[in-house]
């Protein structure tokens, strides 16, 4: 029973982290701050912090509020989110520090670019998306220059993510770092 009562703990944090990631999300891509998104900071919290399937359920929670909120076109990024996932819960098996979190970050968008840049290309011909952005003179740039359209794509999401991810990876770490969250956690990790 109290293995029960633990795992709902945990799944209503993920269901508040998963509504963090929509909230951040849509106020930065309203306000269109280039190179920012802060939409996977709840997947990578609960990623550092709990077993590998809350991190996994927090991305497609956070994918599925998306594309009520903004459109079935969020789904297939949810492959992006699940990747950053893995990837957060693998890096934060000693611990998250801040070395750590700036590596993460530059991991993060390394590997889930290579999985958002097909995305990119089927559904926005390897732009950004709905929005301009800075990086869509990349993916044109690159193109022109005789590159393929997947790999100006990758470079483009690369570029577009760098700083998001990094600074998500930072700002999850000094959460962690916390009292008031250290306490916290103990209680749904109990």
């Amino acid at each position: 029973m109290k293995e029960k009562q633990d795992a709902l703990k945990v799944i209503i944090l993920c269901a508040l982290a998963a509504c963090i990631n929509v909230i951040l999300g849509s106020i930065v891509t309203f306000t269109n701050i280039p190179f920012l998104y802060l939409d996977s900071i709840g997947t990578i919290f609960i990623s550092s912090n709990f077993k590998l399937k809350y991190g996994i359920f927090t991305a497609i929670t956070t994918h599925l509020l998306l594309a009520i909120f903004h459109g079935t076109l969020a789904l297939p990024f949810s492959l992006v989110s699940i990747t950053i996932a893995i990837i957060a819960s693998f890096s934060s098996k000693n611990g998250l520090n801040y070395k750590n979190a700036v590596v993460t970050g530059i991991l993060l968008t390394l590997i889930g670019s290579l999985i958002s840049a097909p995305i990119r290309v089927i559904l926005y011909g390897g732009f950004k998306g709905l929005v301009n952005s800075p990086t869509d003179f990349i993916v044109f740039s690159m193109k022109a220059a005789g590159f393929k359209l997947l790999i100006a794509a990758y470079w483009g999401a690369v570029s577009d993510g760098i700083l998001d991810k990094i600074i998500s990876c930072l700002l999850v770490t000094w959460l962690n770092n916390l009292p008031q969250i250290n306490s916290n956690l103990k209680i749904f990790k109990e």
